[in-house]
């Protein structure tokens, strides 16, 4: 009976999780480049038993980073750009270290720097001379401007990476993500070269979260919640009828 009891607790904070993450997928359906969680569970061996001959209730639940493509949103603006693989771009954090987006809205601040989300620079750094103007991105990540004379002329290239497990990536918010001893192997190039696709260029990726899936997710996760809250009271029942019985 306390096993009764100790397995449907487990199912019970498993599907609470579940829940948690579903509704962090939804609130996130609307923001460019977001990445879903997916909630995997482990099965739990039962200790009196041979661990091979079955499992009781849920050891562990974790959250999966799913990478899949999203739509392609066209915005018109000449410094956006989306990702058509599984590349992502190298920023540079605040404190100096090299982190990683797919999210492709660039701007240029007052002193021409090309920037990354919320003020962030791209690794290496690119930046319009004085006097320069109307940066743009290519399809192969190549950042443009006009210069005095009212000539474009390319002033540096994006350079992409890709990882042999991006599941491993630790997630640092806002859309960006940091390196660790997970994520294996790392290529290093630039879009349009061999194994890297051109950029959408004038377009933003959209979420890769589908609301049809995550409502069903939340309505399976919510039967199966209710199921094991009634099984830890038929359990909490026998407990109690047991210790009658032995009084």
């Amino acid at each position: 009976m306390p096993t009764i009891l100790g397995a449907s607790a487990s199912g019970m904070i498993h599907n609470q999780n579940v829940l948690d993450v579903v509704g962090h997928n939804i609130a996130n359906v609307n923001s460019y480049a977001y990445k879903k969680f997916r909630p995997v569970h482990e099965g739990l061996p039962a200790p009196q038993v041979d661990p091979d001959g079955g499992r009781l209730g849920v050891a562990e639940t974790t959250r999966d980073l799913v990478f899949s493509q999203g739509a392609l949103e066209l915005t018109g603006n000449p410094l956006h750009f989306a990702l058509q693989d599984d590349a992502f771009v190298r920023v540079q954090d605040f404190d100096g270290r090299e982190i990683y987006t797919r999210f492709g809205a660039l701007e240029a601040d007052v002193e021409g720097n090309i920037l990354a989300f919320r003020g962030r620079h791209l690794s290496p750094p690119i930046a319009m001379p004085e006097g320069w103007t109307q940066p743009a991105i290519d399809q192969f990540g190549n950042i443009s401007a006009v210069n005095e004379s009212g000539e474009r002329e390319d002033i540096g290239q994006l350079t992409l990476v890709k990882f042999r497990n991006p599941q491993g990536l630790e997630t640092l918010g806002d859309g960006f993500y940091g390196e660790t001893a997970n994520t294996g192997e790392i290529t290093v190039a630039t879009a349009g070269t061999e194994g890297f696709a051109p950029l959408r260029a004038g377009a933003l990726e959209d979420s890769n979260v589908d609301v049809a899936e995550e409502f069903t997710n939340m309505l399976i996760a919510q039967r199966a919640y209710t199921a094991c809250a009634k099984t830890f009271s038929v359990g909490d029942e026998m407990l109690a009828l047991a210790t009658k019985i032995t009084q």
